[in-house]
């Protein structure tokens, strides 16, 4: 609430400007002041938040007390969506989905369980299709591609990462670039006898992650983030484990993760794995604590059109990274807009139990005949693929 009465402050300056009598601005004042603290005396509800929003639409901005008016009104509706949403889930989805027409998407501060404006609903007259493990399909993403390129910094980043990921896996560079790039060279890997082990796909991918970090990165975050204790068996260096040692400390132990590390991290992440993913924002996790980020439309996701690769070549092995960084992470792909919500500091359950994780292919995965044709080989790791 103190970003609420600081804006105040801020456009009631300019509202003063606005007008040439005082008692205009003191007229103006007291309407603003009136309609915002009945706003923020009414109680997190769902049909406080819709009458709130009736009011922000109903509002016509062509005059600074109107500005002021609106902009109050919606950091009053952030607030109440914040709140309902760490008081009650099931009424903030409910609230959220009922106004998904009225607010912007990227107003709402948890994004997890509101269906995409732009999703189309699926045919029910259809024909069931099964994949080779005789799972229902899982419907493809209806919410119209976009075009994601990759500026100087972040193309070279991808290019170091195909390096890497070349050295690691023993696949050798695509001809293709960038993003397309990388997906080629990962599918081809997890077609190959080695890959074929989902299991093997994930290590790869954490360990191509670990040295794109650097020697210096991850001790970092260990100590500073994750509050663990350096140990040599997670590779630190000598020294930090030594020092360590002095101070009586456990090798090893944890004692965290930090309370800020899960807020800070999400802040710092899209600018750490937007090559990969996109552009994404910080929200809330589905607790309503900080610590959230939602991914606006994944890009190795909308590209690959894979779960195979999404689970062990992105959420798996992000999970794993983070947990043995000391902060635990949850992703959570959503198969029908392709958005993904990451949320630190919030454990992620086993995919066999996670009932965010859909059972069955995507009906336009361009590698489920590959995968089906080697399984039928008699490579039965591949039956949890995905």
């Amino acid at each position: 609430m103190k970003a609420l009465f600081f804006l105040l402050f801020l456009l009631s300056t300019s509202l003063v400007r606005s007008f040439s009598s005082s008692n205009d601005v003191t007229s103006s004042l007291q309407r603003i002041f009136t309609t915002t603290k009945e706003a923020l005396q009414a109680p997190s509800t769902a049909l406080s938040i819709t009458t709130v929003t009736d009011k922000i639409l109903s509002i016509q901005d062509d005059d600074a007390e109107s500005k002021v008016t609106k902009a109050l009104l919606e950091q009053v509706r952030s607030y109440q969506l914040n709140r309902l949403l760490r008081e009650d889930y099931d009424t903030y989805v409910t609230t959220a989905t009922f106004l998904s027409n009225k607010i912007p998407r990227e107003v709402l501060p948890n994004i997890q369980e509101i269906p995409h404006p732009e999703c189309r609903d699926k045919d029910s007259t259809a024909t069931i299709e099964l994949d080779y493990l005789g799972r229902e399909l899982v419907a493809d993403c209806t919410v119209e591609d976009v075009v994601m390129g990759e500026n100087p910094i972040e193309a070279a980043i991808l290019e170091l990462t195909r390096n890497i990921y070349s050295e690691k896996t023993g696949i050798p560079r695509s001809s293709g670039k960038g993003i397309i790039g990388l997906i080629d060279e990962m599918q081809s890997f997890m077609l190959s006898p080695h890959g074929a082990d989902p299991k093997v796909q994930q290590e790869r991918l954490v360990q191509t992650l670990y040295t794109l970090m650097t020697p210096v990165l991850p001790p970092f975050y260990r100590l500073f983030m994750g509050w663990k204790v350096p140990s040599l068996a997670a590779g630190d260096p000598e020294w930090l484990v030594e020092l360590g040692q002095r101070l009586n400390l456990e090798e090893g132990k944890s004692y965290g993760p930090a309370p800020y590390a899960p807020l800070m991290t999400s802040i710092v992440a899209p600018f750490v794995f937007g090559f990969l993913v996109g552009p994404s924002r910080v929200n809330l996790r589905r607790d309503g604590s900080y610590g959230g980020l939602v991914v606006n439309k994944c890009k190795f996701l909308q590209e690959s059109n894979c779960k195979g690769m999404c689970l062990h070549s992105c959420k798996l092995p992000a999970q794993q990274l983070f947990d043995e960084l000391g902060v635990p992470l949850r992703v959570i792909p959503n198969f029908d807009s392709q958005e993904c919500q990451w949320s630190f500091g919030e454990v992620a359950p086993p995919v066999e139990t996670d009932d965010t994780w859909p059972q069955g292919c995507l009906q336009g995965c361009t590698t489920r005949k590959a995968v089906a044709d080697l399984k039928n080989k008699g490579q039965a790791e591949l039956a949890n693929c995905y």
